[in-house]
């Protein structure tokens, strides 16, 4: 959801796409530094997220995003989250030894039209055209990154379908 594989990201990163928002791959894979400057400043962290990165700035709640907070104040959550940017060069490294293997599996890819580092930067349909053999693309019209949150009266409604006979 509102993602690019790794692969694609690093093949195409310039100061521009750090510019319009993956300026965070190169900060979150510093190892331990964001941890120290994002402890006990969890709210400010994810609030700027949750307003430049979203459609409406204001989508959710004082409570709502208090809940996030709580979660990213758990001991390792921080952690864990620049984990997953930190593995970037090994995921980048996997995907070029399979990448003339497309994903079998259907795929269904949701994304934000306005979220100016996906929707924006990327023909996103295309690009899982090109990992994947079976994909269903959807853009959500006034929509940043957070298509979950923004979107759900659309989100819903497509996972829903998409999954709908799926035996797993």
């Amino acid at each position: 959801m509102d993602n690019i594989p790794t692969r694609v990201i690093s093949e195409t990163y310039d100061v521009k796409l750090a510019r319009q928002g993956y300026w965070f791959f190169t900060f979150l894979g510093v190892p331990d530094l964001p941890e120290a400057l994002i402890a006990g400043r969890e709210e400010t962290w994810l609030t700027h997220f949750y307003r430049s990165w979203s459609y409406n700035p204001e989508m959710l709640t004082p409570e709502e995003t208090a809940v996030y907070v709580r979660a990213y104040r758990q001991p390792g959550a921080v952690r864990g989250s620049c984990m997953d940017y930190r593995a970037a060069a090994q995921d980048v490294a996997q995907d070029e030894e399979d990448a003339d293997q497309l994903i079998d599996c259907p795929v269904l890819t949701i994304w934000g039209e306005d979220f100016s580092a996906v929707g924006q930067a990327y023909d996103v349909l295309e690009v899982w055209k090109g990992i994947a053999r079976d994909v269903r693309g959807v853009s959500i019209p006034r929509c940043g990154h957070l298509c979950q949150e923004e979107r759900p009266d659309v989100v819903n409604p497509e996972l829903l379908g998409f999954l709908q006979g799926w035996k797993g």
